[in-house]
């Protein structure tokens, strides 16, 4: 069984050591292979492009369809880096296509991230009134539910890690376990999730991923 994950930044496994992504993790679940067509900073219109060449030329069994940190991204007041509507329909193109090779998509919502304030972490990078009223949060809080809607539209499996991961802050685990920290890296990152915050992306991807 081949594995292939088609992301962004954390599909790419940035600041993780090898077997720490999520991706290998899953293929270790599974008892397959992967193989890794994320590319950091990256939205699903500049992925778009590349499917062919990164994914269906390898003929996965599975792909692991991981966007959203990065289309959300506000460029100037209200106004995202690919907008919502454009959003949902990137990723029904995607799983399309897909489906249409014999590969089965599994869509992924987005984790949590910590806001911070104009010193530190997201607001540090991204002003912080680009996103009045409702917060940065608000905004991948929404994206998340387009991701919804589109896997429930195409019909394909959906890995919700935005509810697993709100779970498990529920029960008691720090958002600062999951994601990279001054704490735990010397780096206010506050999106990238940790080794720890790779494994819940696993374990909620196979979970629907097992028949």
């Amino acid at each position: 069984m081949l594995i292939a994950g088609y992301g962004d930044s954390i599909t790419a496994g940035v600041h993780m050591n090898r077997g720490e992504g999520y991706i290998e993790q899953l293929a270790c679940l599974l008892g397959g292979t992967s193989v890794n067509a994320g590319v950091p900073g990256q939205t699903t219109k500049d992925a778009w492009p590349r499917l062919e060449r990164d994914v269906l030329s390898r003929k996965p069994d599975i792909c692991v369809v991981q966007f959203g940190m990065n289309d959300h991204v506000a460029v100037a007041r209200g106004q995202s880096r690919v907008a919502l509507p454009l959003f949902r329909d990137n990723l029904i193109r995607i799983v399309t296509e897909l489906k249409k090779r014999q590969i089965r998509a599994l869509l992924c919502t987005i984790h949590p991230i910590i806001e911070g304030d104009d010193e530190a972490y997201y607001y540090a990078r991204h002003p912080r009134e680009w996103y009045a009223p409702s917060g940065a949060g608000s905004w991948i809080e929404r994206y998340s539910e387009a991701i919804r809607q589109a896997a429930a539209e195409c019909g394909c499996a959906l890995a919700d890690v935005e509810r697993h991961w709100m779970e498990q802050l529920g029960r008691g685990v720090l958002l600062g376990e999951l994601l990279r920290t001054k704490e735990n890296s010397g780096d206010d990152d506050g999106v990238h999730p940790t080794p720890l915050g790779h494994r819940l992306y696993a374990e909620c991807m196979v979970s629907q991923l097992i028949d």
